[in-house]
């Protein structure tokens, strides 16, 4: 399993591990306005699953797609994780006991078929499960102001599905 990049600078942006992990998913159409907002990252470890699209330079590791017990990896050893805004990276992120940052696929910019990513972004937004980053140029400081990590996130919230639920049926 070959990375890219070079070596990560030193420095954290936030207390605990340094690692940042970044994902995209698995959609088809290429995601680079959110690879290129990686760049934008700075001071850190960030691991990147870029998918169709291409990898972003200067990151510690960064690889297309990746087994899901190494994803599951990525969770567990991030202080912080940006995702796209797929129901099961968010799950999984919360899950391991992040308020990730969501970056929501445009329909307009070429980046899915629809907008219901936007939707749900704006749904898990309001139940405060998640961060949404609507402008990839306050990534770093929406990264800096991220709530900390939960070590123990299953006795300190619900689960998400519940507000999944909620936020489909209303």
């Amino acid at each position: 399993m070959a990375g890219v990049g070079g070596e990560a600078a030193p420095g954290r942006v936030r207390g605990g591990h340094p690692l940042i992990f970044v994902t995209v998913g698995t959609h088809h159409q290429p995601f680079e306005r959110m690879l290129d907002a990686v760049g934008l990252i700075e001071d850190d470890e960030v691991v990147v699953q870029y998918g169709t699209g291409s990898p972003p330079p200067g990151v510690a590791r960064a690889e297309a797609f990746m087994p899901f017990d190494q994803m599951l990896d990525c969770y567990r050893a991030a202080s912080a994780v940006v995702t796209h805004a797929g129901v099961g990276s968010i799950l999984c992120a919360t899950r391991e006991g992040h308020t990730p940052l969501v970056v929501p696929r445009q329909h307009a910019l070429g980046e899915h078929v629809d907008d219901h990513q936007a939707e749900l972004t704006r749904a898990l937004e309001g139940h405060g499960r998640v961060v949404a980053v609507w402008d990839t140029a306050e990534l770093p400081r929406l990264l800096a102001a991220l709530p900390p990590r939960q070590e123990n996130p299953e006795a300190v919230e619900p689960p998400l599905c519940p507000t999944v639920r909620a936020a489909l049926l209303g």
